[in-house]
């Protein structure tokens, strides 16, 4: 069965370092939820012994799965993905962005 934590609960090792990674890099600890799945069936039909950890941020919906079993790196690449920006916070596209050139209209 899966177990599901938000970050700002109180931690156990997994979190801990979590949540250590997250305030280091600036972000809000609250804003992500951890669940880490031992027993379902695509652990073991993968071959995870030790299962698979979700890392969710609430506020942009940016959901990422890593193997956390013996010998794995899931520490290290989620470190990795923090860096690239998968987990930054939404920011619109330029495309989107509104300019101001001049008046809309001309009044006579």
């Amino acid at each position: 069965m899966a177990r599901m934590q938000t970050l700002s609960s109180p931690p156990d090792g997994k979190v801990a370092a979590l949540r250590q990674m997250l305030q280091s890099r600036g972000m809000d600890v609250g804003d992500f939820e951890i669940e880490e799945d031992t027993r379902s069936g695509i652990s073991q039909l993968l071959g995870l012994a030790g299962g698979v950890l979700t890392l969710r941020r609430r506020s942009t919906g940016e959901i990422r799965v890593y193997a956390s079993g013996p010998g794995s790196a899931w520490f290290a690449t989620i470190a990795a993905d923090l860096d690239r920006g998968y987990f930054r916070a939404a920011t619109p596209s330029r495309g989107f962005a509104r300019r101001i050139v001049g008046p809309s209209a001309v009044w006579v």
